[in-house]
């Protein structure tokens, strides 16, 4: 009886012990289930924090893409004429390439005067104002620099009425608005360039992004939603206000989701399956059925045996089946702190140890979410290197690890702009792409090669690549390097079956000779890198002091150059064209010179790369014209001839210009003569086959300069029309002595009479070189034979001399006696 009693009683207590066990273990699993509701709304906080960035990105890179508009020389010309058909005509590709819904262009009092999609200007002009975005507008024209330059940009919900009046497309609410200022030649603001980018009612950036995250994406103003991403956020009704580990219910989808608010007051949404929740609740609360179960089961079998043995066997079950609840727990409020670090491992047995493995899947899945997020903030998403901020921190460490050498490569790539706007933008990405994988791959080579003991690579802009190397490294290792690594990036890229080259400008920097600091490095390795372009692009450069200086005298230059234009100060000169059929003086070329107040006479060659450089060339040529055409009309009966670039003729306006110009100075088209190199004649593009046509109409003539250096189409010839082969002074000078240089003009000789051109031959030095040209038939010679290129006053005096020593000449033959000067005939004899 004892024994029953004590036995009765030990099974009382121990039931009420398994009992209270079993509770402990329920409301364990419910606080786990709880955690677990609140982690995932910790996830979608973050993912939609992620997703309201990508859509400020989306929105900001409207901003950029008007900024990089509001700099191009075509526009910058068609904005300063404030023509409204050129601004358009420019405005609508380019908005569909810079991916803007609208672009209008607008003058300092808020007035539009054009726009990418031929809007009612003064519709546009009041819808603006109704926005609230005159005021923006007209400040961009108050104290605005092109050194120190800003702009606006601003994100409105916006009107049917104010999309209709803009041309933006019907039912979108909300437009971001960039406002860029459009500067001039001499540095004023001659308009303001105003970009529109609406949010769409599908987005592929919020696309890709539901792609990542496996999770739907809204964007809601109000209860309306306006733009979204992934599965169909049906049945959402947004709530801005939400408790930490609150979610909200999407009705008939069976989907949660959490939400945050931008600046707009628009709440930007991420929902998932709602299974998700409560598989994980169910899951919890089944385990802590079971082990309830499973632990009163073990307890009955234990108290069949005896007291000792029962307790005995009782005591190991507990510690069993407890065993990593303790870790599990731990774990769990590490997770909850934030702590996403914390090594876990699930343990114990049983349905403890599908708990254990059920929290391990959930946290996985919060650490490769927190790795896309961190992969997104340092890496550039196009080539996946490195973006601009992680390769600093890359440079930073290396140098302060003091571990070897450390070289920095400052890469630019050659000729990306050509192919940017020859294939397009889109084209442009690929061949980035290929060209990262390529410097991955090379210094990939080098590392296992044992060049150096490590590398960093990184994306510093749009075409400027960073290469950061340490280890042992020796100047001919980094020179061997280099010239492999161009060698290497210049081979064919195929893209879209298009084949196309490239080259690379690569600067050298190197630690403690060059400088110690990574700002100071980069800025050395960018120096060095204009060097190498300096010597002839697709090449390398080390930094040197005199490279330093160099880079401050051309940028020094290239002011001293924009100011000479500004003033006017520049001279241009003009080198006499003499008839081999007469010896009189039939025109001139125009040669521009420039009289620095410090640094005397610089050569042409030195500013005119300046102005290519600087994108004032167009400028530069267009001075020297207008000059020209008002100096030459004081010399009556005389050609003057005027070389003008590829993007003079590619400017829309270019044919208006000239006729304004010759109707300005009363001199008749015909006597002036336009020269186009033969490489730009070859490539001529329909604008300039437009601007060549329009100007031969007016009766304007052309001539192709430098003949015989590049690789002419007969046919493009024939096509073009024009007047005259000017053959080129290489082919000229030492004529009389070069057998192979002889056939070579005799073949351009005979080339253009029978295409009926005209022929100039320059470079003429030599008695003996003239005399060879006349008997093979030239029309006309110019060189230092006759005279050097000379100033306008000069060159009237040399024409009446010109012309009286002939008149004399003829006069002095009429009347039997002999002639007073050499004529040029005689030479052929």
């Amino acid at each position: 009886m004892v024994m029953l009693t004590g036995a009765v009683t030990f099974a009382v207590v121990g039931l009420v012990a398994l009992l209270r066990l079993s509770e402990d273990a329920v409301e364990q699993a419910h606080a786990l289930s709880e955690l677990s509701r609140q982690q995932i709304a910790r996830r979608l906080d973050a993912e939609a924090l992620l997703a309201q960035a990508r859509v400020s990105v989306l929105l900001g890179e409207a901003s950029r893409q008007t900024r990089y508009l509001a700099q191009r020389l075509d526009i910058v010309k068609a904005v300063a004429s404030a023509n409204h058909v050129a601004i358009q005509e420019l405005l609508t590709p380019a908005s569909v390439t810079g991916e803007l819904d609208a672009l209008l262009v607008a003058d300092a009092t808020g007035t539009v005067i054009g726009g990418s999609r031929a809007p009612d200007l003064l519709a546009a002009t009041e819808a603006l104002s109704a926005l609230g975005a005159k005021e923006a507008i007209t400040s961009i024209f108050k104290d605005n620099r092109r050194l120190v330059r800003w702009s606006h940009h601003a994100t409105y919900r916006v009107s049917e009425s104010f999309n209709a009046a803009v041309g933006l497309p019907q039912g979108r609410t909300v437009a971001h608005l960039a406002v860029e200022p459009v500067f001039d030649d001499f540095g004023d603001v001659a308009g303001a360039l105003i970009g529109l980018r609406t949010l769409a009612p599908s987005e592929k950036t919020l696309e890709l992004f539901a792609g990542i995250v496996q999770a739907g994406v809204a964007v809601t103003d109000g209860d309306r939603i306006i733009s979204a991403g992934g599965e169909p956020p049906v049945g959402l009704t947004p709530i801005a206000s939400q408790t930490p580990g609150g979610l909200i219910t999407m009705s008939g989808s069976g989907r949660v989701a959490r939400c945050v608010t931008d600046e707009l007051g628009l709440l930007v949404c991420v929902h998932v399956d709602a299974g998700q929740v409560e598989e994980t609740q169910k899951e919890l609360q089944r385990i802590s059925e079971r082990q309830a179960g499973t632990l009163f089961r073990w307890f009955l079998f234990l108290a069949a045996g005896s007291l000792g043995v029962l307790v005995l066997v009782v005591l190991i079950s507990v510690k069993r089946a407890t065993r990593g609840l303790p870790q599990l727990a731990s774990a769990a409020t590490s997770v909850a702190r934030g702590d996403l670090d914390i090594p876990f491992n699930a343990s114990g047995i049983g349905e403890v140890r599908s708990l254990g493995r059920a929290f391990e899947v959930m946290l996985s899945n919060l650490r490769e979410s927190l790795g896309r997020i961190r992969q997104l903030a340092f890496f550039d998403q196009m080539t996946e290197l490195a973006n601009r901020e992680k390769i600093r921190i890359d440079g930073v460490s290396t140098l302060l690890s003091g571990k070897g050498d450390v070289a920095f490569f400052f890469i630019d790539v050659d000729r990306f702009k050509s192919i940017n706007d020859t294939f397009g933008h889109k084209t442009g990405d690929v061949l980035l792409r290929q060209l990262a994988s390529r410097l991955k791959q090379f210094f990939e080579e080098r590392q296992e090669a044992g060049d150096f003991r490590q590398f960093a690579a990184g994306r510093l802009s749009g075409d400027e690549f960073l290469i950061i190397l340490s280890g042992a490294l020796t100047i001919d290792g980094l020179r061997a390097c280099a010239e492999a690594l161009i060698q290497r990036l210049g081979e064919t890229y195929v893209i879209d079956r298009a084949h196309m080259t490239i080259g690379a400008s690569i600067g050298i920097a190197i630690s403690g000779r060059d400088g110690a600091r990574y700002d100071e490095l980069l800025v050395n390795a960018d120096v060095a890198m204009y060097e190498a372009k300096r010597k002839g692009r697709n090449s390398f450069a080390f930094f040197t002091a005199e490279a330093a200086e160099l880079v401050h005298e051309r940028r020094a230059l290239e002011q001293d150059l924009r100011t000479a234009l500004r003033d006017g100060s520049l001279d241009v000169f003009y080198q006499p064209m003499i008839s081999l059929a007469d010896s009189g003086v039939v025109g001139a070329e125009a040669l521009v010179r420039w009289a620095h107040p410090s640094r005397g006479n610089i050569p042409p060659g030195k500013f005119i790369s300046i102005a290519e450089e600087a994108g004032l060339i167009a400028e530069l040529g267009q001075f020297v014209l207008a000059r020209a055409i008002e100096e030459v009309r004081h010399v009556s009966d005389i050609r003057i001839s005027v070389n003008v670039s590829v993007l003079q003729l590619e400017d829309p306006t270019f044919a208006a210009s000239v006729e304004s110009c010759l109707l300005k100075a009363g001199v008749p088209p015909s006597r002036l003569e336009l020269e186009v190199t033969e490489s730009v004649a070859m490539r001529a593009s329909d604008v300039v086959l437009r601007q060549l046509k329009q100007l031969r109409a007016l009766g304007v003539r052309f001539s192709i300069d430098d003949f015989g250096t590049g690789y002419s189409n007969l046919s493009m010839l024939a096509r073009l029309q024009f007047d005259t082969l000017k053959i080129d002074r290489s082919l000229v000078q030492g004529a009389r002595a070069s057998v192979e240089q002889q056939v070579i003009v005799r073949t351009i000789l005979s080339l253009a009479r029978s295409l009926g051109f005209g022929t100039i031959v320059e470079g003429i030095e030599q008695a003996e070189d003239l005399a060879f040209m006349m008997k093979e038939g030239a029309d006309v010679a110019q060189g230092y034979y006759f005279s050097e290129a000379l100033p306008i006053r000069s060159f009237e005096a040399f024409v009446n001399a010109r012309r009286l020593r002939q008149m004399s000449r003829l006069g002095k033959m009429h009347l039997g006696q002999p002639e007073p000067y050499p004529d040029i005939k005689r030479l052929s004899r």
